[in-house]
């Protein structure tokens, strides 16, 4: 799925948290979090900060996708699935393009995650 705006990548997560079988207050206070964190890190981009700040968003972003993918797993509790987003998501896009995690990447922004 692409994302024409902010409101709409938001709002895929939002949808995504919500479709949740289960008690979610942590998972959707981590969501709130994450966002306005992207929020203030959109606020700070020009020039001049470029390089600092998108990593930090495709940080985010990496944590966006994993809070998906693992809230998933009934068997992990809410605190279980932050502890692994907050140890994995800069590995995120290396295993996601298909490395091995011992494997060196291309060069490319995306693989700068912090």
């Amino acid at each position: 799925m692409l994302f024409a705006t902010k409101k709409e990548y938001v709002n895929y997560f939002q949808k995504e948290i919500d479709r949740l079988p289960r008690e979610k207050d942590t998972l959707e206070d981590y969501l709130e979090k994450q966002v306005e964190r992207l929020n203030q890190l959109i606020e700070e981009i020009s020039k001049e900060t470029f390089w600092e700040v998108i990593p930090q968003i495709l940080g985010i972003d990496a944590k966006l996708g994993l809070l998906v993918d693992l809230s998933k797993y009934e068997e992990f509790s809410d605190n279980d699935i932050i502890r692994i987003i907050e140890s994995d998501y800069k590995n995120y896009f290396k295993e996601l393009f298909g490395y091995d995690l011992s494997m060196e990447t291309k060069n490319s922004i995306v693989f700068n995650v912090c």
